[in-house]
């Protein structure tokens, strides 16, 4: 089974239910979604934030993710060309 990320729309319906002191597991329930999940979020909100601070630090981790460019050295960059040229090969 893959795994779907809390949309914006399901953040807000949890910032809700949280402020409802609606339980967690009634809330999983209602929004088929992992009991872990929306305590993680219960829990978050707890600490006074929001459903669009939730939301933006989601985004800033999920742009660290991935994988990042490689930056060779000047000399292997060179190389690489040389090797390339004398194959027939132009970058």
């Amino acid at each position: 089974m893959t795994y779907t990320h809390l949309t914006p729309d399901e953040l807000v319906m949890i910032e809700a239910y949280a402020k409802a002191h609606q339980p967690v597991a009634k809330t999983a329930q209602m929004l088929k979604r992992s009991i872990q999940t929306i305590y993680n979020v219960y829990d978050y909100f707890k600490d006074g934030h929001t459903a669009l601070e939730y939301y933006r630090n989601y985004n800033k981790n999920k742009a660290k993710c991935g994988r990042h460019t490689i930056v060779l050295p000047a000399e292997q960059v060179s190389y690489i060309q040389k090797k390339l040229f004398k194959g027939g090969l132009q970058m």
